[in-house]
This record gives structure tokens, sequence and C-alpha cells, in this order.
């Protein structure tokens, strides 16, 4: 008899055991893993950094941890790969990853939901005999091929009615190093650059050629995209990540001096530029306008690097 009581009661603690740990099972089941964002160290990506800094998402009832890169290329192809549910990129390379099969869409404008965000400026070397857009020809323009930086440079040609078959380009992808060759002004006589690293520029005496805030139209969106995989099967947490995503750009525009230094300690902020740094404005709920993006298709398939253009709602999740 007591051998069967002994039994029972170990049978009983083994059952015990097993459901406890069947309950930690779940536990850890029902933890949902964070959706991992894509940055580049750059002031578009600054109302991302706020909204982990302040546990905004946390607070929106959506799990996010942001991913650093320091170049555009290690962070495509970490989204190729599969390690990333969205990221701050610009639509030229929505298109491409789309292309190579990554089904993504736009969900946010990050910069450039009007032409005075996000300045880009075509400037000449301090040294150089370019001063107006104009003299283009004479010399040459560092640029990025197949990115958003040769479709700027393009567009910018067109309105201003210059000659393109005259304007000579050189590849120069890294920004640093178009920055330190404009300025040295030897085998670089121009170049196309965003802020703040073309205010740096100016700084150190390079001429402005074009500022693209005085275009008539507006070319250049930085984006923030996310998978269709997430949009559609966690469409609640895609909603709450633009809620999050919105009230850190509200909180930005409200309050830049507040948030200048976390801008300038993620956006790689030149020192000598720290002193007259501004904080960029951004516009909330906003996405690519169909003109814009109309016209970035018509451009990659001139240029070959898509087929057909894809459709405005294959492209963008409307708000």
């Amino acid at each position: 008899m007591k051998k069967i009581f002994m039994f029972c009661s170990l049978l009983v603690c083994s059952l015990l055991f097993l459901l406890s740990g069947c309950g930690n099972t779940q536990t850890a089941a029902d933890t949902p893993n964070p959706y991992k964002i894509g940055v580049l160290r750059i002031d578009d990506s600054l109302p991302l950094y706020l909204a982990e800094k302040e546990q905004l998402f946390k607070k929106a009832g959506v799990p996010v941890k942001i991913i650093e890169f320091n170049s555009a290329i290690d962070q495509r192809k970490a989204m190729e790969a599969g390690e990333l549910d969205g990221m701050m990129t610009d639509m030229i390379v929505t298109g491409l990853l789309k292309k190579g099969g990554n089904d993504v869409r736009i969900v946010a404008t990050a910069l450039g939901a009007d032409k005075t965000e996000g300045r880009f400026l075509v400037v000449s070397a301090p040294n150089s005999s370019l001063k107006t857009a104009r003299d283009l020809p004479k010399g040459n323009v560092a640029i990025a091929k197949n990115t958003m930086m040769e479709y700027l440079l393009e567009q910018y040609e067109t309105e201003l009615h210059l000659p393109k078959n005259r304007i000579k380009t050189i590849q120069l992808p890294n920004l640093s190093l178009r920055l330190n060759a404009v300025l040295a002004g030897k085998d670089v006589q121009a170049a196309i650059l965003p802020d703040p690293l073309a205010a740096f520029a100016v700084r150190q005496g390079a001429h402005i050629l074009i500022d693209d805030t005085k275009l008539k139209e507006n070319y250049s969106q930085s984006v923030i995209i996310l998978t269709q995989t997430m949009i559609t099967n966690h469409r609640q947490d895609v909603t709450k990540f633009l809620t999050a995503y919105n009230t850190a750009i509200a909180h930005i525009n409200q309050n830049p001096a507040a948030y200048r230094n976390l801008a300038l300690q993620k956006a790689n902020i030149p020192k000598s530029l720290a002193a007259s740094y501004k904080v960029p404005a951004f516009t909330e709920k906003s996405v690519p306008a169909k003109e814009n993006v109309q016209r970035v298709m018509n451009w990659m398939v001139s240029k070959h690097l898509l087929e057909k253009p894809y459709t405005y709602d294959e492209f963008v999740l409307p708000q």
C-alpha cells in the first residue's frame, strides 16, 4: 500500500512538472519577436530613432527593433536576405527590391513630402570655374549610377533645360569620398550631395550650382517600406507602427531643439556643422504622390532597371 501511495505521489509530481513546463512554453510562444527595421545613420531616420528611444513603439503596442547599417548596400542585402521587416530607403531601391522578388510597399514618406524637406545640392569645388548650372558641361559631376543620385541629376537637367549629352558623370558611390573629392577639386569638378554633407561642402567654400528646394518640382523623397508579409499578416501591428512613427514626427516638429542632440548623435553630423545644424521638419501621415512614383517608375524603365513600371497600388500602401 505504501509503495502504491509513493508511486501515485511521484506520478502527480511528474504531471505537475510537465504542466508547469507547458505553461512556460506557452508564455514564451506568446511573446512576439520584434519587427526589425533597418536604418541608415542620416537625419531621415530620426523619427524611427526617437520612437525607439522614447518607447513610442512599445506604448503603441508593437515590438520594434531598429537595426543600424553603415551603408545602403549592406542594408539592401539584409532586406534581400529576409533579415528585415522594413527599412528607411528611397523609391529606386524599393523598385529594385520588388524586381528582385522582395514584395515590399511604401507605408510612409520619411523626408520629402514637400521640396523643402531633404535638400540635395549640386556643388562645384571651391577652386572650380563652375559657378552656375549652365557651367556643368564644362566639367564633370560625381554621382552613384542607377541610384536616386543619378535620377535626381537627370530630373534637374530636364527642368533646367541643360544639355544632358554634354554633361559628364563620374561614378563615385561613397558619399564621404565624393564629398572629399569635390572639395579637393582635382579629378572631380562637381558632385550631387544631400544635406548635411551638402551644407558642409558649402561651408568649406563649394559653389551651389543647383539647389533642389528652389526648383519647380519636388523630386527627392526618402520612404519607409515594410514587407507585404507584415502588411498582410499583421495589419494591426502596421497601424500601430505608423501611429508611433507619426507620434515621433509630431514630437520633433513641436520641439525640434529637444531632439537636436539625438539627431547630432545618430545622423553623423560633421563637428564643423554641429553648431549650425538644424533639425529637419517632417510631414505626418504622408506617402509619395502618384506623380512622384510615376516619374521614378518611368526613369527606372528608361534605364532598363525595370521591364515595366509598378502601379501606384503595387508600390504604395494607402493611408
